[in-house]
């Protein structure tokens, strides 16, 4: 038979001992209460473990997903309303230019509003979301588009001023222009200036961005294009009727080569609006593309959070009867302590 040694502070230490595990127990107890799930996964769920771990994993990734679709549908939601102020801007020029042709006074109202639209054109395609050019492609930190009319001259107008003194053997403002004939102007027209716009010298002088466009990923099987540049035909052809008219001299032609100009400007915009339309539409795809990304995710998060409050979730009932049991414990065993350190040999004696 085993005797083992009494003492009031052998009673106080395993009072100690329990009361510690019953505030851890309580700590935890409360978590759960708090947050709903238990408070240690791992434990409670053993071999079920990697399930919920798996779970939130994908989880994760397709709110994470969301969060990038949410700026890609603003950046998109930008450039729609960019273009849409373009298409805007070229209907109401188109009508101008129509109502233009036979009036005297047309050669400087047209040309004036065709260099207040160039610059709209411009600022349309510089503009940002988030510090980034939405009409750049991939090189998202470069401007676009320079200002035509700028000073020191830039390279575009540069080229423009070039080929019409190169072709005619007078400068734009140059009186002599008057002697131009429009047979020598829809040459031109057709030629060496329709030349400036083709791709490869619009990105020698008129563009910097990439021709390549920013691709995101909108779900977890989908990787799409979700930008447009300021290379794509549609843009080359508004800037290349804008241009034709705010500088090309149209105040200082002859009546039926200023006609012949604003007859190939008609043209041009007209196709412009065409290819605007076409951009459009693209845009306008990859937006219900993201829509309905989001909405298929959306459901696989439902479900997700599902399961994992199947796995995880707690009994709020038992948790709360489980704290306040334990709450009971805590103060009987304090109130035990009390009484083990109020024993006294001489209050026996």
């Amino acid at each position: 038979m085993k005797s083992t040694f009494i003492s009031t502070s052998a009673l106080s230490e395993a009072t100690r001992l329990s009361l510690m595990k019953a505030q851890a127990k309580l700590a935890q107890a409360q978590k759960e209460v708090t947050t709903g799930r238990y408070a240690d996964v791992g434990q409670s769920l053993g071999y079920k473990t990697g399930q919920t771990v798996s779970l939130r994993q994908e989880l994760s990734r397709l709110t994470a997903i969301q969060g990038t679709n949410a700026g890609v549908g603003t950046r998109l939601d930008m450039t729609q309303a960019a273009i849409k102020q373009m298409v805007d801007g070229a209907q109401s020029f188109l009508s101008q230019l129509i109502g233009a042709r036979e009036n005297d006074n047309g050669p400087t109202i047209i040309q004036s509003q065709a260099q207040g639209n160039l610059t709209a054109m411009t600022d349309a395609l510089n503009t940002t979301f988030d510090g980034a050019y939405i009409f750049s492609g991939i090189n998202a930190d470069v401007k676009p588009v320079g200002d035509y009319f700028q000073s020191p001259t830039g390279a575009a107008r540069t080229a423009v001023a070039s080929a019409f003194s190169t072709a005619f053997g007078v400068t734009q403002s140059d009186p002599g222009a008057q002697s131009i004939s429009a047979g020598d102007m829809q040459t031109f027209l057709d030629g060496a200036f329709s030349s400036l716009f083709d791709a490869s010298s619009w990105s020698g002088t008129w563009s910097a961005a990439s021709d390549q466009n920013v691709r995101s990923r909108i779900s977890t099987t989908e990787l799409v294009e979700t930008s447009t540049n300021a290379n794509e035909e549609a843009f080359r052809k508004l800037a290349s009727a804008y241009t034709m008219v705010a500088d090309l001299g149209v105040q200082n032609l002859s009546k039926e080569t200023y006609q012949a100009v604003v007859d190939k400007a008609s043209k041009v915009i007209g196709e412009a609006i065409q290819s605007l339309s076409n951009v459009q539409a693209t845009i306008g795809n990859v937006q219900e593309r993201v829509s309905n990304a989001n909405d298929k995710m959306a459901a696989q998060l439902d479900i997700m959070k599902t399961h994992i409050t199947a796995l995880e979730a707690v009994d709020p009932y038992e948790a709360s009867t489980r704290v306040s049991g334990l709450m009971t414990q805590i103060e009987t065993a304090y109130a035990l302590t009390g009484r083990i350190q109020g024993l006294s040999l001489l209050n026996y004696l």
